[in-house]
């Protein structure tokens, strides 16, 4: 936890370490015992220990031979928002038919804190290395997908977030940061932003700005497609382009299903 968390007296500290089991659990680190836990989350073996006894009890892990994996409870934290998103059922289709043709992944993320959070994710094949998947979070500041979510930001909101970014990893400001306002700048300038390889080696990126919601949350979309799967600049001058047309036609499909909800 940061230090702000610590001295700050009304943060509950307990419920913070319960989520932070939670989140530990992810690929590669599906069953874990209570010593993984607790380097994993940064807690003594015993604290480990009440934390995971408690979230068993509750249903939110299964204990197997002295180690825990996460239960189906967990998704009932999240369906009831994700339920709410018609718009990612709409989506998904069109996501799908761009990722075969393309040989590659697409993705819709929201800001998480200060990084982002895929909600969505279409794939070419199950077998393309890396692939993004339903909550998959990375850093903002080196993604083309954080630099189309924080382009959606009013610019007092954005040089928060930036101010941010740089006390929390000033190493990673360093060596992203200029690419990061470029590509915040070229996704309100041109409506898309392109990474070469600077994140994910061996992959080019395209991001997009979707849209704001009426709560404030920003939505955006990219592509990454395995380099060897392109010719030239094909990644600007063709995946770039249908990115865009796609985010303007679920922006148009979101938009008219909220107005449909809202005459209702």
């Amino acid at each position: 936890m940061s230090k702000w968390q610590v001295d700050d007296p009304g943060f509950a500290t307990t419920l913070a370490k319960g989520l932070a089991v939670l989140r530990a659990f992810r690929t590669g680190k599906r069953r874990m015992s209570n010593a993984e836990i607790a380097a994993e989350i940064g807690v003594t073996r015993p604290t480990a220990a009440r934390l995971t006894y408690t979230l068993v009890k509750l249903g939110y892990l299964k204990s197997e031979k002295s180690k825990y994996r996460l239960a189906w409870r967990v998704a009932s934290l999240a369906s009831p928002l994700l339920l709410n998103m018609h718009l990612l059922h709409v989506a998904r289709p069109s996501m799908e038919r761009l990722a075969q043709d393309v040989g590659g992944t697409v993705s819709i993320g929201v800001i998480d804190n200060l990084g982002f959070l895929y909600i969505e994710t279409a794939r070419a094949n199950e077998n393309i290395w890396h692939t993004p998947d339903l909550g998959t979070i990375g850093p903002l500041v080196s993604a083309t997908i954080g630099q189309a979510l924080c382009s959606l930001l009013d610019d007092d909101e954005l040089a928060d977030i930036e101010q941010r970014m740089m006390r929390r990893s000033p190493e990673s400001w360093e060596q992203f940061g200029e690419r990061f306002r470029l590509g915040v700048r070229s996704c309100r300038e041109r409506g898309y932003s392109v990474l070469k390889g600077d994140w994910i080696p061996e992959t080019h990126s395209v991001g997009v700005p979707l849209f704001r919601d009426r709560d404030g949350e920003c939505f955006a979309i990219n592509c990454r497609v395995p380099i060897f799967r392109l010719r030239g600049n094909q990644i600007e001058e063709e995946v770039a382009p249908r990115l865009k047309s796609l985010a303007s036609s679920i922006r148009a499909q979101y938009l008219g299903s909220e107005a449909a909800n809202t005459a209702r």
